[in-house]
C-alpha cells in the first residue's frame, strides 16, 4: 500500500469516527472533538505489533499512578495504554499485623493527588500512619528542630503519612486493572526496544520476552535507577554514590514513648542520618544511612544487640556509638556479627554518665533527647533487615521524540528528606496533564516540543529539591568543630523562627 493511500485511509477512519461522535454537538463541543480525534489516530503500525497511544515500561508505584491519572483525566481517558510490568503486579500487602520495611512517607500534596485518582482510599486507615510531629537533632552538636503540623494552614492536622509501598502499588493497582482502555503485560520482560529518537515518525517498538511486540506513540520509562528505557533513548545519567547503604528494618517500640508513637524522628550522625518513621501504636520504620561497613556489621547483630545499637544511635553521645561499633566482630563467613563488651550496659552507663555530668551545667542536657520524646526501640522483627546502596542521579535529558522519563528513571535522591516517591508522584500527575492537554489540543503529543512542557514544569523543580537534600547530607556529614557549631547554631535559630519553619514544610510538602 503507498504512503498516499494509507494517509486517506487514516483519514477517512478518522473521520467517520468524528461524524459519528459530533452529531448533535455544539461547534465548540465538535471542534475539541475533532483535535482529540486527529490527535489519537494511529499511524501505520510494525506487523504483528499491539499498537497503543502511551506504553508505561514500569508499573511500580509511579508508572501505576501515571496509568491511572491518565485514565481520569477529561481527553486522556480514551487513549490506550499498555502498562509493562517485569514483576508480579497483583501481589497483596499482608493484610495482617505484620509490616513491611519499606516504607515511604506522604505528603500532602502526594496524599491529594492520590486521592484525585482514587487510590488513597483503597489503603486501610491503619496502615497509613499520619504524623504530627517532627524532630530532627545533630548527634555531634546541640542543634535541634521542631515540626509540628500545626505550623501548616494546608494540612493541619499531619505533617506527612508513613505508608508501606506495598499498600500503595496495591491501592494504584486497584484503580487501574478494570480501566478498558489499560491494558496491564504482567510478568513481561522486556528484551529489546527498537526507535530512532531522530525520526517524529517512528513509533518505539517494545519487544517482550514471551514474542509480543507493543508499538506506541509516546514510550514512558518509569523503570528505575537502571531505566532500560533511558538507556536506549540515549539519554545521560549523571551523579555519584555516596558511599552508603541504607539499613531498614521493622521495629517494636514502646507505645508510651515518642507522643503516642506519632512522631517522626531523625538524628543526624557523621556517617548518615537514622530516622525513625512511625507505622502503628507499637510499630516503627528504621531507616539508617551509614557507611557499607557499619551496615554490614549491624544486620548480622543478633535481634538483641541491634536494638541496643538502634537505641544508643538514636539518643546516646557520640563517643558511645562509636566506641561499641569498634567492638563488633564479624564471623570469618560474615554471617554473624558479636559484641566484645555487654552492649546493653555499656549504652545505659554511657547515657547515664551524660546525664550526671550535665547537671553541672546549664542546659548541657538538652544535647540529647530525652526517652519520652524518642521512641524506646523493644524489638526488630525477625527478617526484616536489609540494606541498599544509596545514589544521587539525574538524567540529562527528562525527555526526547516519543520518549519520556518519570520517577527514579529520571532522578534517585538520598532518602534523607523521604522525598523521593513524591518527586516521582510530582512526574506522574503533570506528564499526564501535558499529555490531556496535547489530545485536547488536537497536538501529537508524543513530539518533543509537546514533551518538553513536562520536562519544563519538573526538571528544575526536582533538581533544586535533589541539591538541597544533598546539601543537607554533606553539611551534616562533618564532624569538625567549626561546622558544627555552625550548623547548630542556625538550627536552633530557625527553632525560634516559626515562620521559617512553616516556609521549610510548604517547600518539603509541594
Amino acid at each position: 500500500m503507498s504512503h498516499l493511500s494509507r494517509l486517506f485511509r487514516v483519514a477517512g477512519t478518522a473521520a467517520t469516527a468524528i461524524r459519528a461522535k459530533t452529531s448533535g454537538r455544539t461547534p465548540n463541543e465538535t471542534l475539541s472533538l475533532l483535535a482529540r480525534g486527529l490527535s489519537t489516530v494511529h499511524a501505520e503500525g510494525t506487523p504483528g505489533a499491539d499498537v497503543f497511544d502511551v506504553c508505561i515500561v514500569g508499573a511500580g508505584i509511579v508508572g501505576t499512578a501515571l496509568a491511572s491519572s491518565l485514565a481520569r483525566l477529561p481527553a486522556a481517558s480514551s487513549l490506550r495504554i499498555a502498562l509493562i510490568e517485569s514483576g508480579d503486579l497483583f501481589s497483596k500487602p499482608t493484610q495482617s499485623g505484620e509490616y513491611s520495611n519499606r516504607v515511604s512517607s506522604i505528603t500532602p500534596e502526594s496524599a491529594r493527588f492520590l486521592q484525585s485518582i482514587g487510590a488513597w482510599e483503597k489503603i486501610d486507615d491503619v496502615r497509613k500512619r499520619a504524623y504530627t510531629r517532627m524532630e530532627v537533632r545533630d548527634a555531634v552538636g546541640p542543634g535541634f528542630l521542631e515540626f509540628t503540623s500545626g505550623l501548616s494552614q494546608s494540612s493541619p492536622d499531619a505533617i506527612a503519612w508513613i505508608v508501606e509501598n506495598a499498600w500503595l502499588r496495591y491501592s494504584l493497582v486497584e484503580t487501574v486493572k478494570n480501566e478498558p482502555n489499560i491494558s496491564i503485560f504482567n510478568g513481561a520482560r522486556v528484551t529489546a526496544i527498537e526507535h530512532d529518537v531522530r525520526l517524529e515518525s517512528d513509533w518505539p517498538r517494545i519487544y517482550l520476552a514471551e514474542g509480543k511486540v507493543v508499538q506506541a506513540r509516546l514510550l514512558v520509562g518509569a523503570d528505575g535507577g537502571n531505566s532500560l528505557v533511558r538507556a536506549n533513548a540515549g539519554i545521560d545519567s549523571w551523579g555519584w554514590d555516596y558511599q552508603q547503604n541504607g539499613l531498614v528494618a521493622t521495629l517494636k517500640i514502646d507505645p508510651e514513648t515518642a507522643y503516642g508513637n506519632r512522631q517522626a524522628c531523625q538524628r543526624f550522625l557523621p556517617t548518615g542520618p537514622i530516622a525513625l518513621l512511625p507505622l502503628a501504636d507499637d510499630v516503627s520504620s528504621l531507616v539508617w544511612s551509614t557507611t557499607p561497613a557499619i551496615a554490614k556489621k549491624l544486620s548480622c547483630l543478633s535481634s538483641e544487640d541491634f536494638v541496643t545499637f538502634v537505641n544508643v544511635a538514636l539518643r546516646n553521645p557520640l563517643p558511645d556509638l562509636d566506641f561499641l561499633l569498634g567492638q563488633i566482630q564479624l564471623s570469618d563467613d560474615g554471617r554473624k556479627a558479636t559484641v566484645a563488651v555487654d552492649a546493653a550496659e555499656e549504652g545505659r552507663w554511657g547515657l547515664d554518665r551524660h546525664y550526671k555530668a550535665a547537671q553541672s551545667l546549664d542546659g548541657g542536657a538538652s544535647r540529647l533527647p530525652s526517652t519520652g520524646t524518642v521512641a524506646v526501640v523493644t524489638d526488630v522483627v525477625d527478617g526484616s533487615r536489609a540494606s541498599f546502596p544509596l545514589r544521587f542521579r539525574k538524567a540529562s535529558h527528562y525527555v526526547k521524540t516519543r520518549v519520556a522519563l518519570i520517577g527514579d528513571a529520571a532522578h534517585t535522591i538520598h532518602p534523607l528528606a523521604g522525598q523521593g516517591l513524591n518527586l516521582g508522584f510530582g512526574d506522574a500527575e503533570e506528564l499526564s496533564k501535558v499529555i490531556d492537554q496535547g489530545v485536547v489540543d488536537g497536538q501529537d503529543f508524543g513530539q518533543v516540543h509537546i514533551l518538553e512542557g513536562y520536562s519544563a514544569s519538573r526538571y528544575v523543580n526536582n533538581l533544586g529539591m535533589m541539591a538541597a537534600v544533598d546539601g543537607i547530607g554533606r553539611i551534616f556529614g562533618s564532624d569538625l568543630r567549626p561546622l558544627s557549631f555552625t550548623r547548630s547554631a542556625g538550627m536552633n535559630i530557625i527553632q525560634q523562627l516559626p515562620w521559617i519553619k512553616t516556609l521549610a514544610m510548604k517547600a518539603a510538602s509541594s
